[in-house]
């Protein structure tokens, strides 16, 4: 049996954590502030739809963790943008669902070249074993949030 973590070890953890919510939400509000450029939450739309299937704006809002009115806000920016289009179902005029156009697949392709270089960066250096464990550890951590 393993001996149980220090409670200074748990601290650095909780606190290397915030610093890495913290820096999610500086990103966040970084990219408030980019007119123009697609954001991470908006590229996180396009990847669900990049998959070139019809998808609900209610899917779309679960994938991205968004209200739907939040969603809706969003859809209606990137089909301004021509990221995307809003297409009727053929059997129920009712529904309405969303796809990526040529020129949202360009955009995500582009940010997702750029994020994935930036991710490589900084993950691809680590071991097999290093990698695997922190893949781990944010498992058990998102398994902790949800539990709360």
């Amino acid at each position: 049996m393993m001996p149980a973590m220090a409670a200074t070890d748990v601290q650095e953890i909780r606190t290397a954590l915030r610093e890495m919510l913290a820096a999610q939400r500086r990103l966040r509000g970084r990219e408030a502030q980019r007119q123009g450029q697609l954001s991470y939450s908006q590229h996180g739309v396009l990847r669900v739809l990049a998959d070139g299937e019809l998808h609900s704006a209610g899917e779309l809002a679960a994938a991205a963790d968004l209200t739907p009115a939040s969603m809706t806000k969003m859809l209606d920016g990137l089909e301004r943008a021509g990221l995307v289009q809003r297409v009727r179902d053929e059997v129920d005029r009712r529904r309405v669902a969303v796809r990526i156009t040529a020129a949202g697949r360009e955009v995500h392709d582009a940010k997702d070249a750029a994020i994935g270089a930036a991710w490589e960066e900084i993950v691809g250096p680590l071991e097999p074993e290093e990698a695997a464990a922190m893949a781990a550890a944010l498992r058990r951590i998102a398994a902790l949030y949800d539990a709360l």
